[in-house]
């Protein structure tokens, strides 16, 4: 069996890729092979890359023919038929599905499954919000950014429904099993995405095993939009060597506080009508996909355009422009 893993983004598939590329003995012992077409260039010349990203971007940024990757893709295959195969990249989730699917072409559709995780579509928001916000790719960012994604997803509700991406991918892996999983920690198996998918796709790891810290908490949007700042000055290898340093305030980390909570509790409610037919089809049991947010009393009374916010962006802003300096 062939497990496709495209991501969503923002569901922890580089700590899931990061787990599969280090622990060699541990997969070997739970019959899983991490596949090494595309995360090694066609030449070979280059160490494992940690996700499949290669033939993402083969995809996106050529129109050259996938031929290579589908004949060493099968040979692979064919080679650990006996094992567990995982193919992993977020690329995949947004990339051309209909060459992408140029590279299984050889591989039977009984022995492919397609996964991957669906976040909470106010979840997910935030964290696309604060991943641009860090990487200085929002040119309008704030209110004036988010109200204009708003629309466009009130006007295209498709850009976050999992019903129009399950569509998409039926159409381009016609007969090819498809299984999402939800990502939510309260669910998953010892609550975190490697024990999880690993327990999901029937090769679950020993309860001794450990998979160790897997997530940062989440930096704050004042602090993103910070070190936004120093990604278009200084370039965004500078800006991630910063990111990685802890700073104790408690300006630099927070959750919520990208959407208000009506535009939070509006986006939730709009794109779940168009999933019904999606929650009912994978998971009936639940009386909805997600379960509403709890907010805190803080986080009733966020508004953005605030002093209060601006404040912070200040402190944060110093706080970052201090690290760039000492570092």
């Amino acid at each position: 069996m062939l497990w496709l893993h495209m991501g969503m983004p923002k569901t922890g598939t580089t700590a899931l890729q990061g787990f599969l590329r280090r622990k060699h003995s541990v997969m070997n012992e739970i019959g899983l092979h991490y596949m090494e077409t595309g995360r090694r260039r066609l030449d070979g010349g280059t160490r494992l890359a940690i996700s499949h990203n290669i033939v993402a971007f083969h995809i996106n940024q050529s129109a050259d023919p996938l031929d290579p990757f589908r004949s060493a893709m099968t040979t692979e295959y064919d080679a650990h038929a006996d094992q567990t195969c995982v193919v992993s990249s977020e690329m995949f989730y947004s990339c051309n599905l209909n060459r992408l699917t140029e590279v299984f072409a050889d591989i039977p559709s009984r022995a492919l499954t397609i996964t991957y995780y669906c976040r909470r579509y106010s979840d997910f928001f935030e964290a696309d919000y604060k991943q641009r916000a860090k990487a200085g790719r929002l040119s309008n960012g704030g209110t004036e950014y988010i109200r204009q994604q708003l629309d466009l997803i009130r006007n295209q509700p498709e850009r976050l429904s999992f019903s129009a991406k399950l569509a998409e991918i039926r159409t381009a892996f016609p007969g090819v099993t498809v299984a999402p999983l939800l990502y939510d920690r309260s669910g998953m198996v010892r609550g975190n995405v490697v024990d999880d998918f690993l327990s999901r796709i029937g090769t679950p790891l020993a309860e001794e095993v450990s998979v160790g810290a897997l997530s940062n908490p989440s930096q704050s949007r004042a602090a993103s939009e910070a070190f936004g700042v120093i990604s278009r000055a200084l370039g965004r290898k500078k800006s991630r060597q910063l990111r990685r340093i802890s700073v104790d305030d408690p300006v630099m980390v927070r959750r919520n506080d990208v959407l208000e909570p009506d535009e939070r509790a509006w986006l939730d409610e709009f794109v779940a009508k168009q999933d019904t037919a999606f929650q009912q089809e994978f998971f009936p049991d639940r009386p909805e996909l997600f379960t509403p947010t709890k907010l805190s009393d803080e986080d009733k009374m966020f508004r953005r355009d605030t002093p209060e916010e601006y404040e912070a962006l200040r402190k944060a802003s110093e706080i970052v422009f201090r690290l760039a300096l000492d570092v």
